[in-house]
């Protein structure tokens, strides 16, 4: 079973004509016997495919008998099978002309001629007067509906192109088969997509995982996955952060709930266990698939065709809860999903940008690339966006996927960019994503946590969350290497987490309010202090996440999760004590800063206190500015000097 899902071109239609009887001036009965000899002969010619002859009959009929309509319309639909769609629209308008109540098929009917010659509002208008018109509500009314609106964002669109200049991804991936649903690793450095490698006489093919690295300013020729690929077909992929867990689609399996199931893998010393099946919980007995993951694998977006769907096809979410198993799946709801197909979605690593495709709002052709952004105060999704024209077309796109930093977009079509020929495969093609459709800014952070003490990896549990608003945005248990990766977009200050039992916790701040910050890559050595006993004194721990009011003692609310971590650890470790030390910069007097330094230190160890830890296991000391970390010429290097350091006392 094929996974990808083509996208129709326009579709022909070709019109039937009713027997038209409304008006008496314009029926068969108003005709001589020898003009019925004439369009009898007309209307057979048409039915052997003998348009021309048909034509002559007709005309010579139209020359003789000026108002006959039924004899237009009828000449006008010949006109509309051969290609004539500029003699087609103007016949279907003169017998508009002649008796405009005729019937509606006559509006439907001319608005075809004229979306073939791009006339898309003048085809809007004459389908609205024919949804006017036509006194039953069929399905071929609604379709009109959703024609007429479709053919007004096709004319928006034509006249408000976005910036668009798509870039073959070259010959290391492309080939004569088509190459598909790219999924790019959180730092850009590979690339994984499925290949359908159709041999001669084959009806389907065989779709496979490939993979590229970015090497050099290139793509390395791709590789297969021959860890997860099988006889059977392989499609629909998305891989965490890290790099060690994939979901994907397979098809017929013997252990599938539904025709397309979800399975799992995770790579372990450098190999991909065997899939599994993702549970009854995630599968349903219909058609489940194309995933895409958070950057920390907890939730999990994908489309399906269970009971419950708005449409053909809903995207539905389902999370992780705290015992690391999947929950029941939700549908993502009516802003998201519409009447239509909804599918193919990519979450972005910033969390709150989500790409789709979809048929059942306006646009281009069958299926668009939609993309729909969080509200930042409500977290629900926002109502999505086309993401424009030339993008979308009437050709074949799907599967768009954004880097990390939300500049450039991969996607596959069926469109040779540099000639504008249509192929018979599909290739994959980058191009730079332009301002409005861009996701949040986003950079990574790579950690790597080890003992202080030895030097080995460790396994931890690592968190990042949003300090105003305490929202949890990733969570992952590390492996035997010590090693995270996660993403984090600009906007907002983090507190990254890093606990692990008998080990002091360990607690990074990224500031990236600061719209003006350079996003770079951070890079993370941490080291966890065993918590045993020890003859010397331990290295101080700078309290990152602990924040005041400027020139106050008085802590902000942001502190709090840091407060909560020390209390955490004491309570775990009842036998340590804690001593809290504050400093200052060099502005001002000396004995300010120092009077400062000692409300700040007692300030912390007082809301530790606070939380129920007794009073005798934390002392508070202040230094003022006696003990600078870095030069106080600068802001930056004062930001430094001004922090609140934690020893641990045994």
């Amino acid at each position: 079973m094929n996974l990808y899902i083509s996208k129709y071109t326009y579709v022909f239609i070709f019109i039937s004509l009713m027997t038209y009887t409304s008006e008496a001036q314009s029926t068969t009965d108003q005709l001589s016997p020898k003009e019925k000899k004439i369009y009898a002969d007309a209307k057979k010619y048409a039915q052997l495919g003998n348009l021309i002859k048909s034509n002559q009959n007709f005309e010579k009929l139209l020359a003789v008998k000026k108002d006959f309509v039924e004899g237009y319309l009828r000449l006008a639909s010949n006109y509309f099978q051969m290609k004539s769609y500029e003699m087609s629209e103007r016949l279907f308008q003169k017998a508009i002309y002649l008796a405009p109540d005729f019937d509606a098929e006559m509006y439907y009917s001319l608005a075809m001629s004229q979306i073939e010659q791009n006339k898309y509002i003048d085809a809007a208008n004459n389908l609205d007067i024919y949804i006017q018109k036509e006194k039953s509500k069929t399905d071929k009314v609604k379709r009109a509906m959703k024609m007429s609106v479709n053919l007004r964002f096709i004319e928006f669109a034509f006249n408000h192109p976005v910036p668009f200049r798509p870039q073959n991804v070259g010959e290391n991936i492309n080939t004569n088969n088509s190459e598909y649903s790219p999924i790019l690793s959180l730092d850009g450095t590979n690339m994984i997509f499925t290949r359908n490698v159709k041999m001669i006489n084959d009806f389907i093919g065989q779709e496979d995982f490939y993979m590229s690295a970015f090497s050099n300013s290139n793509w390395t020729k791709a590789m297969p996955l021959t860890d997860l690929n099988t006889y059977q077909n392989e499609g629909a992929f998305a891989i965490s952060s890290n790099g060690k867990y994939i979901v994907f689609t397979a098809c017929d399996r013997k252990d599938a709930f539904g025709s397309c199931d979800l399975y799992y893998s995770m790579l372990m010393d450098g190999h991909w266990t065997q899939p599994v099946n993702m549970g009854h919980k995630v599968n349903s007995a219909a058609w489940d698939s194309q995933p895409t993951l958070s950057a920390d694998a907890r939730t999990l977006i994908f489309a399906s065709k269970r009971l419950g769907t708005t449409g053909g096809s809903d995207l539905f979410i389902t999370y992780r809860d705290a015992k690391n198993a999947w929950v029941t799946p939700i549908n993502l709801g009516p802003v998201i999903n519409s009447e239509g197909d909804d599918e193919s979605p990519f979450l972005h690593s910033d969390g709150s940008t989500l790409y789709f495709r979809s048929n059942g709002r306006p646009g281009m052709g069958k299926h668009d690339i939609y993309y729909s952004k969080k509200n930042d105060t409500t977290a629900l999704w926002q109502t999505p966006v086309n993401i424009g024209y030339p993008i979308n077309t009437i050709g074949e796109e799907g599967s768009l996927t954004v880097s990390l930093d939300g500049k450039n977009a991969y996607y596959a079509s069926d469109i040779n960019h540099n000639s504008g020929q249509k192929m018979n495969h599909l290739d994959i093609y980058t191009f730079e994503l332009y301002e409005e459709a861009r996701p949040k800014p986003t950079t990574f952070i790579k950690g790597y946590v080890t003992d202080a003490a030895t030097g080995k990896a460790l396994k931890a549990k690592v968190i990042i969350k949003d300090i105003n608003t305490g929202l949890e945005i990733f969570q992952i248990e590390t492996d035997d290497d010590g090693y995270f990766l996660s993403g984090i977009t600009s906007g907002k200050n983090y507190v990254c987490i890093v606990e692990q039992k008998n080990y002091t916790y360990h607690a990074e701040n990224f500031d990236l309010t600061n719209k003006n910050i350079l996003l770079e890559p951070y890079v993370l050595n941490i080291q966890l202090i065993p918590v045993i006993k020890s003859d010397s004194k331990n290295s101080p721990i700078i309290l990152q996440n602990i924040f005041f009011s400027t020139g106050s003692a008085e802590l902000l609310e942001a502190s709090n999760h840091e407060i909560l971590l020390i209390y955490k650890m004491m309570v775990e470790n009842p036998s340590i004590k804690i001593e809290i030390i504050g400093h200052t910069d060099d502005i001002g007097s000396e004995d300010d800063n120092y009077t400062l330094s000692q409300k700040r230190a007692k300030a912390v160890a007082e809301a530790i206190i606070a939380k129920g830890i007794d009073f005798t296991r934390i002392s508070s000391e202040g230094k003022g500015e006696t003990n600078p970390i870095a030069d106080n010429l600068s802001e930056s290097g004062r930001k430094k000097n001004r922090r609140t350091e934690m020893y641990i006392i045994y």
